[in-house]
């Protein structure tokens, strides 16, 4: 197939693969002939000569009676966006296992864990995760974070997956967050709108006056109001 064809082919194969996921069923890896084409051109022209593909093997966790240990509960792997060791990779098909905390992906039809200190941004179903290395006991916990806001201050979300203990004959696993604000090199955890204010003080009747003006409301949309507020007092900060 002359070169030019075959970019399209993957392109078009791509693009079918991330509209195509949004139905795909609960335990398909590899759910379309289209999909498998396109991750095997991957894996044959680029993944067998990638740093990439040296982690430990991954195997899929089974459904619960509700919820999975999966990102926005998918449970198969999407193309993304990741920076690893430095260097940018498109298309690398991703899986979020958020109650372990570790990113995955599929080499052929094996699924392996990426080195999460080399997996600096993954970009996924449109969210934007970092991993941070802290090493102060201060600073938060290591592993990945939705990254909301980067700006002067900085708005991250810690995302798990619990079991909820408390169904005696059922499996429940439950969303939790965890939002925090970066301000002067330090972490502050935001459980509500009193103690995000509390990190603004200095620009508290703005804040408000700006919230005020554009109808935010912090119990509609934490995470947004959040990062609104964030790059706001941004602007207003010099």
């Amino acid at each position: 197939m002359p070169p030019k064809a075959l970019a399209l082919a993957i392109f078009l194969g791509l693009t079918v693969l991330k509209s195509s996921a949004q139905n795909a069923p609960e335990d398909t890896l590899l759910y379309s002939s289209t999909a498998k084409q396109v991750i095997d051109y991957f894996n044959t022209t680029i993944a067998e000569q990638s740093e990439i593909y040296n982690g430990a093997k991954y195997e899929l966790y089974p459904p619960a009676n509700k919820g999975t240990f999966y990102f926005q509960d998918k449970n198969y792997c999407i193309p993304s966006l990741i920076r690893y060791n430095g260097t940018w990779f498109k298309n690398i098909p991703v899986l979020y296992d958020v109650h372990n905390d570790v990113m995955i992906s599929v080499n052929g039809n094996n699924l392996f864990v990426l080195d999460a200190e080399r997996t600096s941004d993954i970009y996924l179903l449109e969210h934007h995760f970092i991993y941070l290395n802290t090493k102060s006991p201060d600073d938060l916990t290591p592993g990945f974070y939705d990254l909301l806001y980067d700006g002067k201050s900085q708005v991250l979300v810690k995302r798990t997956k619990l079991i909820d203990e408390s169904k005696s004959t059922e499996i429940v696993y439950e969303d939790k967050t965890a939002i925090y604000v970066k301000k002067d090199n330090k972490y502050f955890p935001v459980s509500s709108k009193s103690a995000l204010m509390d990190i603004f003080k200095n620009k508290g009747k703005e804040l408000n006056q700006y919230l005020k003006s554009n109808k935010i409301k912090y119990n509609k949309d934490e995470e947004g109001t959040v990062a609104r507020l964030a790059s706001y007092y941004d602007q207003i900060s010099n």
